[in-house]
């Protein structure tokens, strides 16, 4: 995916707009990427990924999330910290109608004495770079250093002058009146937008394609996608996608940090996915060796008796015999018994050879029948688990699903024992109802929710008798006949969202008062039984659209 020079050109007039005289507060980094944050909690987002390369905006969630995903800091980030936070950003410009933009810092030293630096980005695919230059333009850091044997026509080093990407030849589009055929001789318009431009001018028969050029300067752009080319025109395009965005930083999100975003979430789904895999198959391995040790306990009984019979007729065996026909007797009186013997052990050795055999099977069965439980408990939970991560959409949620699958990776670095994360979980706040939803998106999250965060009085959700969350609902006062309905099927959506069961559309919910929610004793975390419960069916996707048009929702 990639952003078109004439979308950089509109950033750059856009940062100054609603930027300029605003103070740079925070920089933050992770891999291949730098996130300026300015007051108002907006950021702008760069990255210089080989896919997804480019600028545009970013919600604090978002970088906070991409922060605690991020495997390595580039030292451009320390640079951005000491030399420009605090800053005032005073200009942005794109250079030589290229994907080169260059924003301006300033800050005041004292004694009316001020520093400029500026941060220039290279939105140029797999080689796209950002540099942070001094008032002379010497390189202070950049993301990627090029050195001259790399690149014969410029390097990129720190403490070395900077010289920008080759210049682009050709017409601005504001003095090109040619016919269309001359199209690809413009500067500061990519090729796929010059191409959708030529199609216009074909199907309206304009032979100056000057004039539909300057149309882009008179009139309110779209933001539109083209195959994987994010630009902007007064009119759809054919085969564009129109974007809903009122900016071309916002709609530069299509291409940059969205698809970051989900690359990490499907890299941390399949390794998520991969884990309980393996668990799955560990389990169901230990499950099936306890279950044949179980089922093994009546042969333990017969080495039992073979041990029995052979001592009760040591003197009718003879020397080396591989078996013996030896009488017993039960409540049916005498009868034979073959035992199988060792040649190489005598009688007494070959008794002492069944007990053991027998004891051995005895401690066994013992052993599988008290861990048995335990084990079809932690079927339960990867069970649960499994139906979770179907439901989840953003990788900070499914790496604290990893935490609780690897407990050895659960603890963030650099933190103590006592801070570790909460289990995850989301809340959602419904103003207008005064209401409040809680839902568990991992089996500890369920723990959490259903017995650390809810009270007595509470409603406590769960999909009927598959694996899925534990959903809370907590009204701040007693609500109207009228909202309370509206709001258990709200929250009934939601448990069935949020459970193995959500691709058949309708799933069957109980609810019951928190109260009358036990756990099991021994059992994993989220395993409850509940008692005075109702049940309801559910569509699983009509919470989010209650929760999408209620205009006092918040997520927390």
């Amino acid at each position: 995916m990639s952003l078109g020079p004439e979308l950089i050109e509109a950033v750059s007039r856009e940062i100054v707009a609603s930027f300029c005289r605003n103070r740079l507060r925070r920089a933050e980094s992770g891999d291949k990427w730098l996130a300026l944050s300015f007051p108002g909690e907006r950021v702008i987002f760069f990255s210089w990924d080989a896919e997804n390369y480019g600028l545009c905006l970013a919600h604090a969630d978002e970088i906070r999330a991409m922060s605690e995903l991020a495997s390595s800091r580039p030292p451009l980030q320390s640079a951005v910290k000491s030399h420009a936070v605090g800053a005032e950003l005073t200009g942005a410009a794109a250079l030589g109608r290229d994907r080169v933009l260059e924003i301006t810092f300033r800050r005041e030293v004292g004694a009316g004495f001020c520093q400029t630096k500026k941060l220039v980005f290279e939105a140029s695919g797999r080689y796209s770079n950002l540099a942070l230059l001094d008032e002379s333009g010497t390189v202070i850091e950049s993301a990627k250093h090029i050195h001259p044997e790399t690149n014969r026509y410029r390097s990129v080093i720190p403490g070395q002058p900077y010289a920008p990407p080759p210049p682009i030849a050709g017409v601005p589009p504001e003095d090109f009146a040619c016919g269309p055929e001359r199209l690809d001789g413009v500067s500061g318009i990519g090729k796929p937008l010059i191409a959708a431009i030529k199609e216009i001018c074909q199907a309206s028969g304009e032979h100056d394609a000057g004039k539909v050029l300057r149309r882009m300067s008179g009139e309110p752009p779209l933001y539109q996608m083209l195959g994987q080319y994010v630009t902007l025109f007064p009119e759809p395009l054919a085969g564009a996608t129109r974007l809903d965005a009122g900016s071309a930083l916002a709609a530069a999100r299509e291409c940059v940090i969205l698809p970051l975003m989900a690359r990490h979430t499907a890299k941390a789904r399949k390794a998520a996915a991969s884990r309980i895999g393996r668990l799955a198959s560990s389990n169901a391995k230990k499950i099936a060796e306890a279950e044949a040790a179980q089922s093994d306990a009546s042969a333990a009984d017969a080495f039992k008796r073979d041990g029995q019979a052979i001592l009760a007729n040591i003197g009718r065996i003879p020397p080396r015999a591989s078996s013996a026909d030896l009488p017993e007797w039960g409540t049916d009186g005498e009868t034979i018994r073959r035992v199988e013997l060792d040649p190489d052990r005598d009688a007494q050795g070959n008794a002492e050879r069944c007990f053991a055999k027998y004891r051995k099977k005895r401690a066994s069965a013992e052993r599988s029948r008290a861990i048995l439980p335990r084990l079809y408990s932690e079927r339960d939970v990867i069970r649960e688990q499994e139906a979770l991560l179907a439901c989840h959409s953003d990788a900070l949620t499914i790496k604290s699903m990893m935490g609780e699958l690897s407990p050895d990776e659960a603890q963030p670095k650099g933190k103590k024992q006592k801070e570790r994360l909460k289990p995850p979980h989301r809340r959602l706040e419904f103003a207008e109802e005064s209401a409040v939803m809680l839902i568990g998106l991992s089996a500890a999250g369920n723990h959490y929710v259903t017995f650390r965060l809810a009270d007595s009085d509470d409603t406590w959700f769960h999909a009927q008798g598959t694996p899925g969350a534990h959903v809370i609902l907590r009204f701040a006062s007693k609500p109207d006949p009228k909202t309370y309905d509206r709001m258990i099927e709200i929250a009934a959506s939601a448990a069935a969202f949020y459970s193995k069961a959500k691709e058949s559309g309708r799933v069957r919910v109980d609810y019951a008062l928190r109260k009358y929610v036990r756990a099991i004793p021994g059992a994993g975390p989220a395993q409850v039984t509940y008692k005075d419960f109702s049940s309801i069916v559910a569509d699983t996707s009509s919470w989010q659209r209650c929760s999408s048009s209620d205009a006092g929702l918040k997520s927390v």
